[in-house]
């Protein structure tokens, strides 16, 4: 097992992350023999051992059961492929490291279920109905909460690779929320809507199909030559440029987001798992002709996505994916015409704060040498590793992604917390027209105040429910103790009132005396 995710280590170096994600997906599913196992057979060996309470959960022994009845036959119709103690545990040991990070020794059924078919060989259709089924209710309706479990249990397989980042985080609220919106906010959701909202490829499980594109390109053969490396005919995935003629790029060159000279990688382009159909080239051919016309602006200015985003602000970044038409791998269905993700590239982004790190590195030990009067330190080129693939620049590469997302993570925090700031102003500029406004009417009825209780009485209906609101919204997002807080008693003189925002809002100009009308700058 140790050896399998050694190698699946060398995937790093695909530059996006959907297909990174889904190549070693597609490693892992040889190795553990599941891109053998069909959907029927996985189904009468869930049903032989009596797996039908999801909520129930399994411990070590009977997921070693029913794995060893699932590869023993395997083993009954692929004798030369399949080693089943081999496989049974190092099937065991993916399931509890996806499924059992707390080492419990114990997974649920729904889990067990979902890694299985997940990895088995199957219509990804077939996948989605089976899934679905299982956190269905006897009607056939499923509501958030059950959607919520498939969706966690599923984005666990990502989480296991190190990659649930680039899928819209652990958390899958946003994702149930995405798949009810599309259904015009219904209490529960049928298995056609699902169906039809997983065919957008949504965020949280676009590793899935794209998986099983990755698998159906491995033995394609394209009679065309790749602009950079010079293959041909091109194995694997191809990918057409919709804005120049006769432009392909073979999946090494463009995993590794290699372009010819002219070509940006913003440009739209269009993915093939299969060899090209005589209408697929006259299609191609009428959109490339159609985008001769279109500046470089407009690629710029129109991005486009062929998945469905559903993460929020607070969660992971998007994935870094380039602007790519996706041809679907069954030839006789129709092609998904959605062009793919931004165009950013992540990964200059994070040698340029590894560098920085260095750099900061650097700079810190140059002076404790100095201060304790040692020979100087090399010069920083000399420091660094000379190969990009050392454990250092890894370590380097991975702490720079983590501290991008946290960047990402507060600024938002920030943002939110600005918009309370201009509320609570907003309601204290209102607080003060209130307090100044028994003052004037006193002056314009030729009376004066006679005490400061008495126009706090007047203003006694709004008052004291704007300074709850103010104290309670400070409290909440900002935490602080020592903020406005409401009056406890009507007969609290204005003076008190007065002090208290004077303590709480640095912003107001002097301190008023008793008894004297409140004389500030409006905000």
């Amino acid at each position: 097992m140790t050896e399998l995710y050694q190698s699946l280590a060398d995937l790093n170096n695909v530059r996006f992350s959907a297909y990174r994600t889904a190549m070693k997906l597609r490693r892992l599913q040889k190795a553990l023999c599941l891109d053998l196992l069909s959907l029927s057979a996985a189904c009468d060996a869930l049903d032989q051992h009596n797996l039908k309470q999801n909520d129930q959960p399994m411990d070590i022994l009977q997921v070693i059961n029913c794995l060893t009845t699932i590869y023993d036959r395997l083993e009954q119709e692929h004798n030369n492929l399949v080693n089943v103690p081999l496989c049974v545990d190092m099937c065991l040991n993916w399931l509890l490291n996806v499924y059992d990070t707390g080492r419990t020794g114990r997974i649920r059924v729904l889990s067990f279920k979902t890694g299985i078919i997940s990895l088995c060989k199957a219509h990804l259709e077939d996948k989605y109905r089976y899934l679905f089924k299982q956190v269905a209710s006897s009607t056939g309706f499923c509501d958030q909460r059950r959607l919520g479990l498939l969706l966690h249990d599923s984005i666990q397989i990502p989480r296991q690779l190190g990659e649930v980042a680039s899928f819209g985080g652990s958390n899958i609220e946003p994702s149930v929320r995405s798949c009810f919106q599309f259904a015009n906010n219904k209490p529960e959701i049928e298995a056609a809507l699902f169906l039809d909202w997983m065919r957008l490829e949504p965020q949280s499980m676009v590793w899935l199909p794209v998986l099983h594109r990755v698998a159906a390109a491995e033995t394609a053969k394209h009679q065309a030559k790749c602009n950079i490396c010079k293959e041909c005919p091109i194995i694997g995935f191809r990918y057409r440029s919709l804005k120049h003629f006769n432009y392909d790029i073979c999946q090494s060159c463009f995993f590794s987001g290699r372009v010819a000279k002219g070509h940006k990688m913003h440009y739209p382009m269009v993915e093939y798992c299969t060899p090209t159909t005589s209408g697929e080239d006259v299609r191609d051919f009428a959109k490339v002709l159609k985008n001769k016309f279109r500046t470089k602006r407009y690629f710029a200015k129109h991005p486009r996505m062929g998945y469905l985003p559903v993460q929020t602000v607070l969660e992971g970044d998007n994935m870094e994916t380039p602007v790519t038409l996706i041809n679907f791998w069954p030839v006789d269905s129709a092609p998904a015409s959605s062009p793919q993700l931004s165009h950013d590239d992540t990964h200059s982004r994070i040698e340029h704060y590894a560098s920085r790190n260095l750099q900061a590195e650097y700079d810190r030990l140059k002076q404790q040498h100095e201060h304790k009067g040692l020979s100087p330190l090399p010069s920083p080129p000399e420091m660094m590793p000379t190969s990009p693939q050392s454990p250092r620049d890894a370590e380097l590469i991975a702490e720079a992604k983590l501290l991008r997302q946290h960047k990402g993570r507060l600024e938002a925090r920030m943002q939110i917390l600005e918009d309370h700031n201009k509320q609570l102003e907003s309601q204290l500029h209102r607080l003060r027209q209130l307090l100044e406004q028994p003052q004037a009417e006193a002056k314009v009825n030729g009376t004066t105040v006679s005490s400061p209780s008495t126009s706090l009485q007047r203003s006694d209906s709004s008052q004291p429910m704007l300074l709850r609101v103010v104290g309670s919204q400070t409290s909440e997002s900002m935490g602080e103790e020592d903020l406005l807080s409401p009056p406890q008693d009507t007969s609290t003189g204005l003076e008190e009132v007065m002090e208290q925002l004077n303590h709480s809002f640095p912003s107001s100009r002097g301190r008023n005396t008793p008894g004297k009308p409140m004389r500030e700058d409006t905000m």
